[in-house]
C-alpha cells in the first residue's frame, strides 16, 4: 500500500485486500489536521482579539478651543489622556506639551500646561490668549 506524500494518507491499490483499516487511518489523520487548524486559527482569532481590544481602548482625540483670555483654563475631553499637545497658527503664539511625569505649573516658570481627570488645564496667558483659535491633540 503506498501513502501520499505530504500527509502520508493511504492509498488503497485495486491489487490490496480490501480492509477498513487503511480507510479509518486516514480518517483519523484529516480529523487531526482539521483539530489543528481550528486550534491554530483560534490562537490567532484570540490574539486578533486581544490587538483589537488595546487599539480600541486607545484615544486620539483633537480638537480646538478659542481662548477666553483667563489664567487657568480647563478642557474637558471626558478622559484623563496620557499626553497633550496644543498648538495655534498665530505667529507670535506657542505650542505646548504635557505629559505624566513633566513638571507642574509652579514647578517650572514657563509650564503653561496640565492634565487633569477628564481633561487638561492650560495656566498663564500663552495657550489661551482671547479669540486665538487653539488646536490640540489628546492621546490616552
Amino acid at each position: 500500500m503506498q501513502q501520499t506524500e505530504k500527509y502520508q494518507f493511504n492509498l488503497i491499490e485495486p491489487s490490496d485486500v480490501f480492509s477498513p483499516e487503511p480507510l479509518n487511518q486516514n480518517m483519523e489523520k484529516t480529523e487531526a489536521q482539521f483539530t489543528a487548524e481550528a486550534a491554530a486559527r483560534q490562537s490567532a482569532d484570540s490574539a486578533l482579539e486581544r490587538r483589537i481590544a488595546v487599539l480600541e481602548a486607545r484615544k486620539l482625540v483633537t480638537g480646538s478651543y478659542t481662548g477666553d483670555g483667563t489664567y487657568r483654563r480647563v478642557i474637558s475631553l471626558g478622559f484623563t489622556p496620557k499626553l497633550v499637545y496644543v498648538h495655534t497658527n498665530v505667529i507670535d503664539g506657542t505650542d505646548g506639551l504635557a505629559f505624566p511625569g513633566l513638571p507642574t505649573p509652579g514647578q517650572m516658570g514657563n509650564m503653561e500646561l496640565e492634565i487633569v481627570d477628564g481633561g487638561f488645564k492650560t495656566y498663564g496667558q500663552h495657550l489661551n490668549v482671547s479669540s486665538y483659535t487653539y488646536y490640540y491633540i489628546a492621546v490616552l
